[in-house]
């Protein structure tokens, strides 16, 4: 026999052996959902894709290239692909959104053979869902528009860029302030400790302002005071405390929203600004920790958007920029643009600063809503 006939042989052996291969699928029941709207998303994209070999199973404390993640795929010629799922994570636990970005990214590695990438769109969103880092790209609320696109990209890495990443709005662009809607700056003449120790008749022109709008003192939980020109808010149990207010604007007004917070001490914890709810759970929420992560959303719905490595500082004020203009927010933390998502109409005019996580502080030395006009508008 010839060399030429037995490397033929020998092809078709391995050929007939792997053809001869048993096909394993067991995916939990609550993975399936996403496996079928990865499959039902490809199909209305033109991609006829069959997923009948494949392993999912739970995983925790996930490590890859020495980080943690919240999911992973291990592909090997000749055996079942094995998507191992972190439901500890962040990712999974956000929202069912955020479960449906972390199993079509790994499904998108087993399945599609896509490997990572770093590219990012013109207004800093990362371009794909293939990204190697773990930020939310969309929710239910503010975000949702954002998700035909990037099922688009992944099937598709050529995908035409939207139209939203095209960002104009920058942090030094200049409106003309119709009104001022409320401005604190904290800056009393005296110490208030409590309201219980204020005298209105001795300070009538700040009666109005602490009575309606700030609400004082220290219990068990948290502590609350304004001193030295700063509201501070400390928390002395893991959860999420705030202090609420009220602020009205206008339903058809843009409008700016500036906030300077700060977690002093070096103290861990989230601090937090709420708006335009009718409680906490529904007010939408600018979120931030010291390690320069920040996330927008909602506590009932969840995450949002959410970013690494924005510029957050320690002991000192960070500054938090919100800005509508017609039919969009543009968000912005000390300068730099975070986002840019749709405006949603308010629940209610419950405003507020908070911490949360593990017992924590918070300083707030002012903040200021204006109402802006936009030219040709």
């Amino acid at each position: 026999m010839s060399l030429r006939q037995i490397a033929f042989f020998l092809c078709l052996f391995a050929f007939s052996c792997q053809d001869r291969r048993v096909k394993v699928y067991e995916v939990p029941d609550e993975i399936q959902p996403y496996i079928s709207s990865f499959l039902s998303e490809a199909a209305k994209r033109g991609h006829r894709l069959v997923i009948d070999d494949l392993i999912v199973t739970y995983k925790f404390n996930i490590i890859t290239t020495q980080v943690h993640a919240a999911g992973l795929c291990r592909k090997r010629y000749g055996h079942t692909p094995i998507i191992y799922i972190d439901t500890t994570s962040s990712n999974w636990r956000a929202s069912d959104l955020t479960k449906e970005q972390l199993v079509f990214h790994e499904l998108c590695h087993c399945i599609l053979g896509r490997g990572h990438t770093n590219d990012t769109l013109l207004n800093g969103n990362p371009a794909s869902i293939m990204k190697p880092s773990g930020e939310t790209l969309y929710g239910h609320i503010m975000s949702d528009f954002k998700r035909e696109y990037y099922l688009d990209e992944l099937f598709d890495p050529k995908a035409e860029r939207p139209a939203w990443a095209q960002v104009t709005e920058t942090y030094n662009k200049q409106y003309e302030i119709t009104d001022t809607i409320f401005y604190e700056s904290f800056d009393y003449p005296v110490q208030i400790d409590s309201l219980a120790e204020y005298d209105s008749d001795t300070f009538p022109v700040f009666d109005s302002l602490l009575l309606k709008s700030w609400s004082l003192g220290e219990n068990s939980v948290t502590r609350r005071d304004i001193q030295d020109g700063r509201l501070e808010l400390e928390s002395f149990l893991k959860g999420t405390y705030l202090i609420p207010f009220n602020i009205d604007i206008p339903a058809d007004s843009d409008f700016e929203i500036r906030v300077n917070m700060a977690v002093p001490g070096g103290r861990e914890g989230l601090m937090s600004f709420y708006w335009g709810g009718s409680n906490v759970r529904n007010a939408f929420a600018f979120i931030v920790n010291q390690n320069g992560y920040v996330s927008i959303g909602q506590l009932e719905k969840g995450v949002v958007s959410a970013k690494y490595g924005m510029p957050v500082y320690n002991d000192i004020y960070n500054e938090i920029l919100i800005r509508r203009i017609g039919n969009h927010y543009y968000f912005f933390i000390n300068g730099r643009f975070l986002d840019n998502l749709l405006f949603l109409p308010f629940n209610g005019n419950l405003f507020g600063f908070g911490v949360s996580g593990v017992p924590s502080e918070v300083w707030v030395e002012d903040i200021l809503v204006t109402t802006i006009k936009v030219p040709n508008k």
